[in-house]
């Protein structure tokens, strides 16, 4: 047996937990947090920055700050001043989704497109692997300031027990804007012991006095994630590729008692106050923030599946299974900023964080203590930003973290953008120790050096962009061929060249995505060398423009690759040297229409399953869905 216990090895009580909280809120000051300027500077001309959306298209912003902190809360309302219309958007409405490669709706998957793997924070417990709306991705738009009430249902369903249901609300009583989301995501698959169950829950809320020199952003999240994890088929029982028309709940699966629980929370208070009460074009402020996060993870086994972790077993080799892991970070933070005219913004922070992991006998609780700056430089045309963290002391000490990025417009009908981050971390603690019934390791790992590149040039007007993203990272971590953690010891190098065109000829349309990547470490790094995706559809509006329709196909394509395996007892993806996969093409057929506030969608998904061969899995052993068919429907209501 293992014992790990690094930095305090104690075990506090309940008592002792909370007089330790308490302290921390007396002592602990950071600063990474932002509010916009929406008052104070009557004579200023040019306030406005221009910078780039999740997707990085520009828009303009108030404050250039917003671009600049980079806090929980700052990811959460990134694009509450987004000049995108997402409400009279048609395109897409059938891919409310993306399965992952495990093939079922909110199942562990892993992107197969090169991109920044930053995780936020420097203490990493986990790779959780999981894709959700909420759970990975803080980019909605939760806040709704120009009207006064906001509601949009969506629902969904498909075969298999499919069911989706979102809603969101958000309204305004006089200046305090309160919001509420909720997704909820199940189905069962089409293998046996496949069930899903995903619940997100986001609670919000935000105002500022009238004369801005007072305000707040609020929002409590809570994911819950529960599935049930076949493990695969059984390759030594069934074969896939000959037998892709059967019905796939007579396949025999590797386990049938293996499943998952996952909860996250999270809440989040920041306040600003605005130190000179004049309305000067310059502005000077302290923020505040606190945010407190609780993470567990449990997966469990009966002693049905025990044969099929044989070949590392490490106790408890008869019998039911439990592991668990359990996380929770809890910071404050403080920073000033100052703010002239919005074409320069400079801040400096101080953030204190604490962190308590504990997983079988592993409980290790550590401080870290991380200052931070940045600037922006914005005009009517251009914006130019930075902004690092330094751990000066604690657990993660000398780990540091840099961002930046550049804005111009080319004309009025085309951009160019580019973005550079730069970071030295510690691994994830779960790859440095673990102590599990199938896993046990130890290791001492390097810091791990990642470096980002990414350049894009495109136009809105002309519906295209092209660009090339690149990443090279030092003594990186990675899960081997026994599914155990390997730290490489040189560089690895990995590229991804993309172009994206939407033609367009009358009614018919041409949407066009190409992938093009490469790795010069294919010993660790798994990926496609192509991934497109395309659609082909007719657009028109009918009956006097009150209906609008899309109706054509869509297609996505992979090429061959050595996907990498899963394993449900860590939820880790590791690398295998068996089989390639890939070198397939999925193709849907769906309709989009709107009438007024009212959108639907039918859509015919795989239809080519049995027509193009056998080999569309992308994970080994996981099949990916058979040809399906889905429905569903967006209704949005406005004060």
């Amino acid at each position: 047996m293992i014992l790990a216990k690094r930095v305090f090895p104690i075990k506090l009580t309940v008592k002792q937990n909370c007089l330790f909280f308490l302290l921390l809120i007396l002592c602990a000051f950071s600063g990474i947090a932002q509010k916009t300027d929406s008052v104070g500077c009557r004579d200023c001309k040019g306030s406005g920055a221009v910078y780039l959306d999740a997707e990085r298209i520009p828009y303009r912003i108030k404050d250039s700050t917003e671009i600049l902190t980079s806090t929980s809360s700052q990811e959460l309302f990134n694009e509450k001043y987004s000049q995108k219309n997402k409400d009279s958007i048609l395109d897409n409405l059938h891919n409310y989704y993306q399965t992952g490669v495990l093939g079922n709706i909110g199942m562990p998957s892993y992107s197969l497109l090169a991109h920044d793997n930053t995780q936020n924070g420097f203490f990493n417990w986990m790779n959780l692997n999981n894709n959700n709306d909420l759970f990975s991705n803080k980019q909605s738009v939760y806040f709704y300031p120009q009207g006064k009430i906001y509601t949009r249902v969506f629902a969904a369903m498909g075969q298999k027990q499919e069911q989706v249901f979102k809603i969101l609300h958000s309204q305004n009583i006089k200046r305090v804007n309160i919001s509420l989301q909720f997704n909820r995501y199940s189905c069962f698959g089409f293998y046996v012991f496949q069930k899903t169950i995903t619940d997100n829950l986001l609670f919000s809320s935000h105002a500022e006095t009238k004369n801005g020199r007072l305000g707040y952003n609020f929002y409590y999240m809570y994911n819950k994630l529960k599935y049930q994890l076949n493990g695969g088929i059984d390759s030594s029982k069934a074969n896939f590729e000959k037998n892709i028309l059967a019905e796939k709940q007579l396949f025999p699966m590797n386990l049938s008692t293996a499943k998952q629980n996952l909860r996250t929370s999270e809440v989040n208070f920041s306040a600003f106050f605005k130190i000179n009460a004049d309305s000067s074009c310059t502005s000077h402020k302290l923020v505040y923030e606190s945010n407190y996060q609780s993470n567990y993870w449990l997966y469990t086994e009966g002693a049905a599946d025990s044969s099929h972790y044989a070949h590392n077993y490490f106790y408890a080799a008869n019998g039911s299974i439990t592991d668990s892991v359990s996380f929770k970070r809890f910071s404050n933070s403080l920073l000033y900023k100052i703010n002239y005219s919005g074409k320069f913004t400079f801040f400096a922070g101080y953030k204190n964080e604490f962190n308590h992991y504990s997983q079988f006998a592993t409980d290790t609780m550590n401080m870290n203590h991380i200052l931070s700056s940045g600037f922006n430089v914005a005009g009517n045309k251009f914006s130019v930003s930075a902004k690092g963290q330094y751990v000066v002391s604690g657990f993660n000490a000398n780990n540091w973290q840099f961002e930046g990025n550049f804005f111009t417009k080319v004309s009025n009908q085309f951009y160019f953008s580019g973005n550079v981050q730069a970071n030295s971390k510690m691994p994830s603690y779960m790859s440095t120790v673990y102590y599990s019934p199938h896993n046990i390791w130890s290791n001492t790992f390097m810091n791990v050096l990642t470096d980002n590149a990414e350049v894009k040039f495109g136009s809105r007007k002309y519906r295209f962009s092209i660009g090339v993203f690149v990443q090279q990272q030092q003594h990186q971590v990675y899960f081997d061929t026994l599914a155990l953690p390997e730290q490489y010891k040189g560089s690895t190098l990995i590229s991804r060249f993309y172009i994206q065109k939407d033609l367009k000829l009358g009614p018919v349309h041409f949407n066009n995505t190409i992938n093009y990547q490469t790795t010069q470490n294919t010993d660790i790094i798994r990926l496609p060398q192509l991934n497109t995706s395309h659609q082909l559809y007719l657009e028109a509006k009918l009956f006097k423009n009150n209906l609008w329709l899309q109706a054509g196909f869509q297609a996505r394509y992979i090429s061959s690759f050595m996907a990498n395996a899963y394993s449900p007892a860590t939820n880790q993806f590791y690398l295998q040297n068996k089989k390639e996969y890939g070198n397939y093409v999925f193709v849907d057929f769906f309709v989009n229409a709107q009438i007024e506030r009212f959108r639907f969608f039918l859509l015919a998904s795989h239809l080519n399953q049995g027509l193009s061969g056998g080999n569309y899995m992308l994970c080994p052993n996981y099949g990916m869905p058979d040809r399906s068919f889905k429905a569903g429907l967006t209704w949005m209501f406005f004060d």
